[in-house]
C-alpha cells in the first residue's frame, strides 16, 4: 500500500481533476470571473477592514464560562456570586466573571441560565484541544466590526463591565448555536482514503485560486476557511493571499501561494485588537497545479502539497441574529468606530 501510494504521489496527472459538483465556485457565489491573466496575483484586507482575533473557547477550557479575566484563569468548579454579593461586588471583581456570567447578571438572572446550559452541555475538561466555537468566531468576525468594551446597568443598577472579549465571544456563541444555512465548497476527505484518489483532495485547489481572487482580489471580502486539512476541524477568516507563478506546466501553470488568515488569541484582551499589535494572522503555504482552457479560463487543478491547504471554503447564508435568548446583545454590540 505504501508503495502504491508513492507511485500516484510521483505522478502529477494521477491527481489532475477538474473541479465537480462540490467544487464548483459558482456554488460561493455567481459573476465570478474565470480568466486567469484577470485575477490579481496579491490582494489583503487593509487593516482596519480586517476580521477580528479571538479566542475560540475551547471546550476543554470551559467555552465561554472561562474567567479569561481572572489570574488564573478558570473554566471549572467555581461559585457564582448571589444578588447580594454582586451587588457588593466592586468593578474589577465584576471584569474576573465569566462572557456568560456577566451576560445572566446584565440580564437580571442570579440563577445564571447561560452558564448553567454552558456548564450541562458545552465544557469538557476532557474534550480534544480543537473543540470549541470556531465556527462561530470565524462567521461572527466576518459579519460583524469588532466589538467595544462596555459597561451596561442590570435591573437592580448594577453595572456589568463587559470587555470587548466578553462581547465576542457572547457573540461567536450565539453565531455557533444558530442554522446560518451555510454554503459550502469542497468537502472533507476520509483521513484513510486522502492519498491516491483526484476526487479526494479536499477542496480543488482552482476553486481555491478562483474564490480567493474574486472575493479578496475583486471585491475586497473576507470569508470563512476550514483551513485543516485532516481531521480536525480550524475554521479562519480568510484576509488575503499571494499568488506566484512558478512557470508553466502541461494544459496550464504551477503556482505558489499564501493564504492569509486571521488567527486566534491566545489571551482575551479587554479592549479591541483591530489594528493593534494584539492581532494576530497567520500564512499557509501551498502549491497546486492549475489547469486552463484555450482560452486561459482556471477550469481546475490538483495538489503539489498535500497536507498544506484548506478542506473547504464556506460562508454562512443568513446574517447572525440577535433574538431569543441573545435579544439583549443587540443592548450590548457596539462595533468599534473604523476611521478612514
Amino acid at each position: 500500500m505504501i508503495a502504491w501510494i508513492l507511485i500516484a504521489l510521483s505522478s502529477s496527472s494521477a491527481f489532475a481533476a477538474r473541479w465537480d459538483g462540490y467544487n464548483d465556485p459558482s456554488r460561493f457565489s455567481s459573476g465570478y470571473e474565470f480568466r486567469f491573466d484577470s485575477l490579481p496575483l496579491h490582494a489583503d484586507l487593509p487593516p482596519e477592514d480586517r476580521p477580528w482575533s479571538e479566542s475560540y473557547w475551547p471546550k476543554n477550557k470551559g467555552s465561554i464560562n472561562l474567567r479569561w479575566n481572572a489570574s488564573p484563569p478558570v473554566g471549572f468548579g467555581y461559585h457564582s456570586p448571589t444578588r447580594e454579593e454582586v451587588i457588593r461586588m466592586s468593578d474589577a471583581d465584576l471584569r474576573r466573571l465569566s462572557p456568560s456570567e456577566k451576560y445572566d447578571l446584565y440580564l437580571g438572572r442570579y440563577d445564571y441560565p447561560l452558564k448553567n446550559r454552558i456548564s450541562r452541555s458545552e465544557a469538557d475538561s476532557n474534550a480534544p484541544e480543537w473543540y470549541g466555537i470556531c465556527d462561530g468566531w470565524t462567521a461572527a468576525a466576518v459579519q460583524f466590526r469588532e466589538p467595544q468594551a462596555v459597561t451596561l446597568k442590570n435591573p437592580d443598577g448594577v453595572e456589568i463591565p463587559f470587555g470587548a472579549s466578553d462581547v465576542k465571544g457572547l457573540i461567536s456563541y450565539a453565531a455557533a448555536r444558530q442554522d446560518l444555512d451555510s454554503v459550502v465548497v469542497g468537502r472533507y476527505c476520509p483521513v484513510g482514503l486522502r492519498l491516491g484518489f483526484a476526487n479526494c483532495q479536499d477542496i480543488n485547489p482552482g476553486t481555491f485560486h478562483v474564490i480567493l481572487a474574486n472575493e479578496i482580489g475583486l471585491r475586497h471580502q473576507a470569508f470563512p476557511a476550514e483551513v485543516d486539512p485532516g481531521k480536525e476541524a480550524w475554521n479562519q477568516p480568510v484576509y488575503g493571499y499571494e499568488f506566484q507563478v512558478l512557470g508553466s506546466a502541461p494544459g496550464g501553470v504551477r503556482i505558489h501561494s499564501k493564504l492569509h488568515y486571521v488567527e486566534e488569541l491566545d489571551q482575551s484582551r479587554w479592549d479591541p485588537v483591530t489594528g493593534t499589535s494584539s492581532w494576530s494572522g497567520a500564512i499557509q503555504d501551498s502549491e497546486y497545479i492549475l489547469e486552463l482552457d484555450g482560452e486561459r479560463r482556471i477550469t481546475g487543478g490538483h495538489w503539489l502539497t498535500k497536507y498544506s491547504h484548506p478542506d473547504i471554503f464556506w460562508r454562512p447564508g443568513k446574517k447572525i441574529v440577535f433574538d431569543g435568548l441573545f435579544a439583549s446583545l443587540k443592548e450590548i454590540y457596539r462595533p468599534i468606530e473604523i476611521s478612514r
